[in-house]
């Protein structure tokens, strides 16, 4: 008795995965047609706005991480103390919103947009909690090119 039950379960169990399997799609005589698509309301969905409509788009947040200030590309920068001195020049002793007096070093090179730079590291120096805080920091190019990075 126990053998049939377990036979009638087991073809029960064949049966029931049988049919919860989808056909293959592409298969001949199987209908692959895409069913229309309605809202929950039964109204079709809209798809493409109307062309006489202007397309809004949402404004794209401020990139902060690259911004191209150049300076006279006739200057010419061989080694890492001059990259320091040149961004000491052309960013100047002390921010003017704030008076704290900037620090600069050497942080490495690195390539940005296939072209090298002496990286250079801008501290201010914040008088208030005797400590400095980083801003950001220059690229300098060899042909005296000036990029913030990450300021």
């Amino acid at each position: 008795m126990k053998k049939l039950i377990s036979i009638v379960l087991l073809l029960a169990l064949a049966l029931c995965i049988f049919a919860s399997c989808s056909p293959k799609k592409g298969d001949e005589g199987d209908d692959t047609t895409v069913p229309e698509v309605t809202s929950p309301d039964g109204f079709d969905d809209v798809t493409a706005p109307p062309e006489d409509e202007a397309t809004t788009f949402p404004e794209k947040e401020e990139d902060t991480t690259v911004e191209d200030t150049t300076a006279a590309p006739s200057v010419s920068v061989n080694d890492a103390e001059e990259a320091v001195e040149y961004a000491r020049n052309w960013l100047g002793e002390t921010d003017p919103d704030t008076g704290y007096k900037y620090a600069f070093s050497y942080d490495g090179s690195m390539i940005e947009n296939d072209k090298p730079y002496f990286r250079i590291r801008v501290s201010w120096y914040i008088e208030e909690q005797e400590r400095y805080s980083l801003c950001g920091y220059l690229l300098v190019g060899a042909d005296g090119e000036v990029v913030r990075y990450s300021w």
